[in-house]
């Protein structure tokens, strides 16, 4: 098992796809089983079988967004 952290320090600018396998004691993933890596959004969940057994931990490793950009986020409540 690999920490989180590692996987996302040694595969930059991809998207990375960890079965989690340890979390902290907030419930943050930070320890797991690299299952599947790709540059392509699309690819990385053409290839994580998702089943009830395991929790799968999905994240990119690069810059979200480019400098000079920001982003909100607006949740709508009922």
């Amino acid at each position: 098992m690999a920490k989180i952290e590692e996987l996302q320090e040694k595969y930059k600018d991809m998207w990375l796809a960890v079965k989690v396998t340890k979390r902290d004691e907030k419930g943050n993933p930070v320890e797991g089983e690299l299952v599947a890596k790709s540059k392509n959004h699309d690819e990385i969940w053409e290839k994580v079988h998702i089943n009830k057994d395991s929790t799968i931990y999905v994240a990119f490793t690069g810059e979200v967004l480019k400098k000079g950009y920001a982003a909100a986020f607006f949740e709508k409540r009922q």
